[in-house]
């Protein structure tokens, strides 16, 4: 069973109800452009691919075969770069919220 699949997508799904349930502004707040969000995205992505690809090949951490979906990109589990994206975008949502909570 993907487990880690499933817990990454339910991050995700609660995260998008966050940040549509209280009209959060997070891209026109942070991001002056397209290209400001994709170089983020696109900087954390390729940093935490790097970091992760090194990490499991010197056996600091691993990933139970049989909580995965298969595909791997060289030594990570390819769930590990939905992590990449969807975890920088429930940091900004909940940063928001924070922010917005705060301010009243």
């Amino acid at each position: 069973m993907p487990e880690y699949f499933l817990i990454l997508l339910s991050v995700f799904i609660i995260t998008l109800l966050l940040h549509h349930g209280f009209h959060l502004a997070i891209f026109r707040s942070f991001f002056r452009s397209p290209l400001h969000i994709f170089l983020f995205f696109g900087i954390i992505l390729f940093v935490g691919i790097v970091w992760d690809q090194y990490a499991i090949w010197r056996g600091h951490w691993s990933f139970g075969r049989q909580y995965l979906l298969g595909p791997r990109l060289g030594y990570m589990p390819i769930e590990e770069c939905g992590f990449g994206l969807v975890m920088p975008y429930f940091g900004l949502v909940v940063y928001k919220l924070l922010e917005k909570w705060v301010k009243k």
